[in-house]
């Protein structure tokens, strides 16, 4: 009976996460978390760094690393939190370690991997890291448009053209692909 109950607690705060309402949310994946009930860890610790409260991320994210049933999503959610810390060594190791745990079968990991690069300003490993994405999941935008960035800032306008085209329901890709063609002379 307690598993079924810490299942409803954190269906319960679904709907606050989705609204984006993570305070509200909190409390409750507190006592899930609490219960030992472990997607209701994980998603404290992404509710916590949704609140910016990063070293609180870190102290429920880190023990899951080892424990998670899918440990490449903590090592993702730590990766993104690292970098929040402006520690980009360890946000690399975690984002890095996230794609080898996934093994292909999602593109977020890479996503993440790849946004990170680019805004370490090493756009042209960024390209390799998605463009491999981008052929396995070639409707997922926001690896085309993140692949479409790092072609742009490594002077291959082209390719970027293609791949930022390639995201049409994101604003940010609108704005860049207008920019993209100017320089193009279309």
């Amino acid at each position: 009976m307690i598993p079924l109950f810490l299942a409803w607690q954190v269906a319960a705060a679904m709907p606050l996460l989705e609204q984006r309402r993570f305070a509200d949310a909190r409390p409750v994946l507190e006592k899930s978390c609490a219960a030992r009930e472990a997607n209701g860890c994980y998603l404290l610790g992404r509710t916590l760094f949704s609140l910016d409260q990063y070293d609180a991320a870190l102290k429920v994210l880190s023990p899951l690393a080892v424990t998670d049933r899918d440990p490449w999503r903590v090592q993702d959610a730590l990766g993104s939190v690292y970098e929040a810390l402006r520690r980009p060594v360890e946000a690399e190791r975690h984002f890095r370690e996230a794609v080898q745990g996934n093994r292909d079968r999602n593109p977020e990991p890479r996503y993440h991997l790849g946004r990170f690069l680019i805004r370490e300003a090493r756009a042209a490993e960024a390209a390799v890291v998605l463009a491999s994405a981008a052929r396995q999941f070639p409707r997922y935008e926001l690896v085309r448009f993140e692949l479409g960035r790092a072609h742009y800032q490594t002077n291959r306008l082209e390719e970027a053209e293609k791949e930022i085209a390639a995201a049409p329901s994101l604003e940010e890709a609108r704005r860049l692909l207008h920019k993209v063609r100017r320089q193009l002379g279309k």
